[in-house]
Order: structure tokens, then sequence, then C-alpha cells
């Protein structure tokens, strides 16, 4: 009869670490399989599915006690108005500096003007006074006849227009 040679350490732990890789390549082909069921349910299992694990994620949060909330909003509300106060002021500050600057453009401009128009007028004065020679005698007194009389009797002859050839002309 032949002897059984017991195997050593080194062939079990080999035997071992076989079998281990085997059962892991058996789980990754039934997870594969499990996964192609998922993808071929329909969609009502697949939409109960999200919500269970949706359910399953929000009993995980951990949701701040009333005091907290109420730290934390008194935090925001002092920020906003520590940063918002400021803000506004600055606003505030140059829309009145730009108001002020187009006020004063604004009064500039109209300064000039009236300043041209007496400029203008000395001048008109001036040139009238040398050109008429003395310009304080009252001007002649505008009459209320028309310049130029209209016919008032009917035009009763049609109108025509000569009738002058301009060859005939050039020849003479």
């Amino acid at each position: 009869m032949a002897k059984k040679e017991n195997p050593s350490s080194k062939e079990l732990d080999e035997a071992k670490a076989a079998k281990q890789k085997l059962k892991a390549a058996e789980k990754a082909k039934a997870s594969d399989g499990k996964k192609d069921k998922d993808e071929k349910a329909p969609k009502q299992k697949k939409a109960r599915r999200f919500w269970k694990d949706f359910r399953g994620e929000l009993k995980k949060i951990v949701w701040p006690d009333f005091k907290t909330v109420l730290k934390n909003t008194g935090i925001v509300l002092l920020t906003t108005v520590i940063i918002g106060v400021p803000v506004w002021i600055l606003d505030y500050a140059l829309s009145e500096g730009v108001l002020g600057l187009k006020n004063m453009a604004q009064a500039t401009k109209a300064e000039t003007t009236t300043a041209g128009l007496n400029l203008n007028l000395e001048d008109l004065l001036a040139q009238m006074t040398t050109a008429a020679g003395d310009v304080t005698q009252p001007a002649a007194e505008p009459t209320t006849e028309p310049a130029v009389e209209l016919a008032t009797e009917p035009v009763t002859e049609p109108v025509t227009e000569p009738t002058t050839e301009p060859a005939a002309e050039a020849e003479q």
C-alpha cells in the first residue's frame, strides 16, 4: 500500500487561498447576476427601492437641536446687518455725490448759456450801432398793408407757357 503523505502547512495555505479565490469568484458572479436582474426589474420596484434607501439615509442625518438653530439664525442675521449697513451707507454717499455733481454741472451749464446770451446780445447791439448809425431812434411803424397786392378778379384765360424752341434761338 502506498503511504499517504501529510500535506505541509505551505500546501494547506495554498489550498485555502485557492478555495477563497473560488468563493470570491462565485460571489462576484452571483452579485453580477443580481445587478442584471435589478436592471431588468420594473421601474416600480426601482422607485420603491430608491425611496427605501432615501428614508434610510434620512435616518442617518444628525439634525441640530432648537438652540443650535436659533444660534445659527442669529449669527446669520447679525452678519447680514454688519455687512449691509456699511454697504447701504456707501451706496447712499456715492449716489448723493453723483447727484451733487450732476446738479453742479447743470448750474455751470446754465451760467455759461446765460453769459453766452449776454455776450451775443452785446455783440449784436454793437454791430447794429456801427451799421445803422444811431439805434436809439424809433423804428418806422409796421404797415398792415400786404407787400404784394393780390388779384381779386378770377383769371379767365388759360395760362400758357411760352413756346420758344432752343434750336430756333441758337440759330439767330
